[in-house]
């Protein structure tokens, strides 16, 4: 499953509510961030790829970032 995917699911509304709840907070622009993941212009670190899998109860793993 996608990030995105997830986050329609969780009923997400905004990137900055999803970088909350994944707790990726050690950038100056969480929101930014996680936007890149989603459009696939950046790969998430090893330790935020663990917060990923922790915080989506893994339904989102390191491999679905490789399919997208």
């Amino acid at each position: 499953m996608t990030l995105q995917e997830w986050k329609i699911l969780q009923n997400i509304k905004s990137l900055g509510e999803l970088a909350k709840k994944l707790k990726v907070a050690d950038t100056t622009n969480p929101a930014r961030l996680v936007h890149r993941w989603i459009k696939g212009e950046a790969f998430p670190t090893q330790k935020n790829l663990a917060l990923i899998f922790k915080a989506t109860n893994g339904k989102v793993t390191p491999t679905d970032f490789l399919t997208q």
